[in-house]
């Protein structure tokens, strides 16, 4: 990268910090994204790429994964300048300037900086026994055409599983879930539909291994074991969330949910650092991504204004 000096740096390559990126660009400013994952999406791409956005202007509905879709093709078209893969280690606070050393050993500049981490940096919890390191193991669902006529297992009891299972036995010729207990923790109508939708269900069952496409579950009452063939088990146990990014912040102020209280122009209780999305907190604020990208522009708003204040000596004509 030739530049090291920016107007601003957006932390958090998720919609929110996609979005900011656009918007300073079309507004004048020199932004940088920064991302600690390699791909840009946040937890929209991690957590639920394949479900229906019903509240997005313009859409009556539209896939979580086709809108990052355009507002990464929206960025793109700015040409702003992004680092994948790279998180901020250190941030020194000059009287005009911020100074962050990066994980891949650069140091930018920047007048400002927002933070658009959401809740933090999503991880999924991983299937740790024998034979799950492979590529047919999955985290994230695909597009659902990738299973298309293909046997399913999914691992979970949770909303996403039990979504999950009733969304892809759409398409795919079996559908199965696992759980370790002996209800699930989901929406009861969503549960209702399992059967209806012919999938297969294993309660208080547990997975000991897996051998090539075969995996081998075990009741945990009976201890009865079951081999189960698939061509794709998704794993659903969640997500770890590391929001440790946040401690180079010095005296940075966090409520107990671990938000970042903000104004009414998304100014945190540090001189231009800003702080969007879900991240954020203030009386009255939804959770949506249409408000994360509200909170943007005001945030780009007040930026711009402090870079590039009015010059009230120059008079309309």
């Amino acid at each position: 990268m030739k530049q090291f000096m920016f107007d601003l740096v957006i932390i958090g390559g998720g919609p929110a910090g996609i979005f900011a990126t656009s918007v300073a660009h079309i507004k004048g400013l020199k932004p940088l994204l920064i991302e600690a994952n390699d791909y840009l999406g946040g937890q929209p791409l991690m957590v639920y790429s394949q479900k229906d956005i019903e509240d997005y202007p313009g859409f009556t509905k539209i896939k979580a994964y086709q809108l990052i879709d355009k507002l990464i093709e929206q960025f793109k078209n700015t040409k702003a300048p992004v680092l994948l893969k790279t998180k901020v280690l250190k941030c020194l606070k000059t009287k005009d300037e911020f100074k962050l050393m990066l994980s891949n050993k650069q140091t930018v500049s920047a007048k400002a900086i927002i933070i658009a981490t959401g809740p933090g940096m999503f991880t999924p919890n991983r299937l740790d026994i024998k034979g799950s390191n492979q590529p047919n193991v999955q985290y994230n669902v695909n597009e659902l055409t990738s299973y298309k006529n293909k046997h399913v297992v999914i691992l979970g009891g949770g909303d996403s599983a039990v979504d999950w299972s009733n969304e892809l036995s759409r398409v795919a010729k079996s559908t199965a879930i696992i759980h370790r207990r002996d209800e699930f923790r989901a929406n009861g109508s969503n549960v209702n539909s399992l059967k209806k939708n012919g999938v297969k269900i294993y309660l208080d069952s547990l997975p000991q291994a897996i051998n090539k496409k075969q995996l081998v579950i075990e009741n945990t009452k009976t201890h009865k074991r079951t081999i189960i063939p698939f061509d794709y088990l998704i794993v659903q146990y969640g997500q770890s969330i590391d929001m440790s990014g946040l401690s180079v912040f010095n005296n940075l102020k966090l409520t107990e949910q671990k938000r970042i209280p903000v104004n009414v122009s998304q100014l945190t209780n540090i001189d231009n650092v800003y702080a969007i999305g879900n991240i954020c907190i203030y009386d009255g604020k939804p959770s949506s991504i249409i408000c994360a990208h509200g909170e943007a522009a005001v945030a780009i708003r007040h930026i711009l204004n402090k870079l590039r204040p009015y010059d009230k000596k120059i008079k309309s004509h």
